[in-house]
């Protein structure tokens, strides 16, 4: 049961990305309504980064922490070594998002747009942008990096860089 303890950490500048998701919130809505908007996309962001988490701790891959900075969620695990394991681990955080989209329909007032939210948060990480899942799947797809066969982690902060674990 210990290895599925991963530390959290909210990055001092992570608070800026929450009050951004609250913000977006109260474009979305006003009031109780609007906070509540914020925090579950909050959640889903957190939610997302727990998809590549259990893939990762199920593929027998160490995951150091995860967390909130300023450019996103993001965790911090080992290179997994195997191209298939990097791409399950990499489509599992926008899997994650898509399998909320439908049970958010459901929600009265707010579904739609968390929906919404989801998908977008969905296919905006498959495209194939700088530190986007989408990027990853397609490395690990042409084949190992120039740096050495190392992936660069999940939606790391910037100032981290990849990590091999033993």
């Amino acid at each position: 049961m210990y290895r599925f303890m991963v530390p959290f950490r909210l990055h001092s500048a992570g608070w800026l990305l929450l009050a951004f998701c609250i913000l977006i919130g109260f474009a979305f809505f006003r009031g109780w309504l609007g906070l509540a908007v914020g925090a579950l996309l909050v959640a889903s962001l957190l939610l997302h980064e727990v998809g590549h988490m259990l893939a990762a701790i199920m593929l027998g891959i160490p995951v150091r922490e995860f967390g909130l900075c300023l450019s996103g969620a993001y965790n911090r695990r080992a290179c997994s070594g195997r191209r298939r394991d990097e791409i399950l681990i990499s489509a599992a955080g926008p899997v994650v998002n898509l399998c909320l989209v439908l049970p958010l329909l459901f929600l009265p007032v707010i579904g739609a747009k968390l929906a919404l939210c989801n998908l977008l948060l969905c296919v905006v990480n498959l495209l194939p942008l700088p530190s986007s899942d989408g990027l990853r799947i397609l490395r690990a797809m042409r084949g190992p990096s120039r740096d050495g066969g190392m992936i660069p982690v999940l939606n790391q902060p910037r100032s981290t860089l990849p990590v091999r674990l033993p």
